[in-house]
């Protein structure tokens, strides 16, 4: 089992953060920061808890339910579930903000202020605090009063827009590109703290993170404007209209995606595709990397005509592989999950023990760091489970202080917290 205890320390340790997300692009940084060795303290409504937890899909074992959602977002963090309304709650979360050194909340803009909590407030509590604020067109602009979801940032942001067929992204990516650009702001953050002394508000936007992840179609528009020849950039779907070969091909079993920017490879692509395409080497249209992507049509036609014609996909990935031509046939979600060499060779799919449940795979962490390594450093916990570890440990309550804040409905925790004594 991959736990906290039996791991070096990670490049955030010694660092608190309170957490005041939801969902998933808040929780997404802030579980990046708790793999990264951070103390990741999330502050739950009083009763429900975080939203994460009633999304699906649940499931009931050992007469506990718990989200997958959650489970995923929420691994390796403390939970402390408290009435922000109570005076006595909010004396906890005062005391808890002294002791921090990051605050990040992604409420919708206006939410924090109403609570007491926004920068300026938590300012007064903490000069140097490190606060991030995520939502999905910022604190300002004309736009920073419309509510929105990770969908409505793909809207506005010219991705969809951009695709030949109208559809929503297959994952969220508003919500975790922004989730981890403000990680990186955070850690950038720190470093100005430590080297400077000062603390400061960040303002992470998901249009923002989103319009500018535009590789090709923004730079394009503006490159031609700026010389008085404007280009409208076309559609993506399976093919892209700027590079060749680059896309998705179907073949008689599957899909494979193949991609080849260069010309080093080129020949001995055409070469292992057969006497029928060496036109490819010498016709003007596709002799070189700039005319294959000035003349896109060619070459995706002729390798859209090879592929269908191979037995399988996965013969059009052996193929290939033994030239070097990057080419992968699109792996599922199972197989992922399962059976993926890859997967398995870079620890992205550790067994951690999750209570009432027992070992089950999550996600491990993407970012690879040899001397402080970012993991999985703890199951996902259960609402309020962390109440009393958070009060007497951090803040110095006693247990007596503790008893007198369940009395007065301040702090909950749920039934199965009692369970796992």
């Amino acid at each position: 089992m991959n736990q906290s205890k039996d791991l070096p320390p990670g490049s955030l340790q010694g660092v608190t953060v309170v957490d005041f997300t939801w969902v998933l692009a808040g929780p997404h940084c802030t579980k990046l920061l708790a793999d990264m060795g951070a103390t990741v303290i999330k502050i739950e409504p009083y009763g429900v808890g975080a939203n994460e937890r009633h999304l699906a899909i649940q499931k009931t074992s050992n007469g506990v339910t718990q989200s997958s959602y959650s489970i995923n977002v929420n691994r390796g963090k403390k939970s402390l579930c408290i009435d922000l309304k109570n005076p006595q709650g909010k004396e906890i979360i005062t005391e808890l903000i002294r002791r921090a050194d990051v605050i990040v909340e992604n409420y919708a803009p206006g939410v924090m202020q109403r609570l007491g909590l926004d920068y300026d407030s938590v300012k007064e509590i903490k000069n140097d605090i490190i606060y991030c604020s995520i939502s999905c067109f910022g604190h300002w602009g004309p736009y920073s009063q419309k509510p929105g979801y990770d969908m409505i940032a793909q809207v506005a942001s010219g991705w969809t827009a951009q695709s030949e067929v109208y559809q929503i992204a297959p994952n969220s990516v508003g919500d975790t590109m922004a989730g981890v650009h403000a990680a990186l702001a955070v850690v950038a953050a720190m470093l100005v703290k430590k080297t400077q002394g000062i603390g400061q508000n960040i303002d992470i936007a998901m249009m923002d993170c989103l319009f500018s992840l535009h590789e090709n179609s923004v730079p394009w528009y503006l490159l031609g404007q700026a010389v008085g020849e404007p280009v409208h950039p076309g559609k993506i779907g399976r093919l892209h209209e700027g590079y060749a070969p680059y896309g998705i091909y179907q073949g008689k079993n599957g899909v494979v995606g193949i991609a080849l920017l260069s010309d080093n490879r080129w020949e001995a692509m055409v070469r292992t595709m057969g006497e029928k395409y060496m036109w490819l080497l010498d016709d003007p249209r596709s002799k070189d990397v700039t005319a294959r992507c000035m003349n896109p049509k060619v070459v995706n036609d002729a390798l859209d005509e090879w592929v269908m014609a191979q037995d399988s996909v996965e013969e059009v990935e052996r193929i290939f592989d033994e030239v070097g031509i990057p080419c992968m046939r699109a792996r599922t979600i199972e197989e992922l999950c399962d059976t993926d060499p890859q997967v398995k060779a870079r620890d992205m799919m550790p067994f951690i023990d999750q209570p009432f449940i027992g070992p089950m795979k999550m996600y491990g962490s993407p970012l690879k760091m040899s001397a402080t390594p970012a993991c999985v450093r703890g199951y996902s916990p259960f609402l309020g489970e962390h109440n009393r570890q958070v009060l007497s440990e951090l803040l110095g309550y006693s247990d007596q202080q503790i008893n007198v804040f369940y009395e007065t409905k301040a702090l909950y925790h749920e039934e199965a917290v009692d369970k796992l004594k």
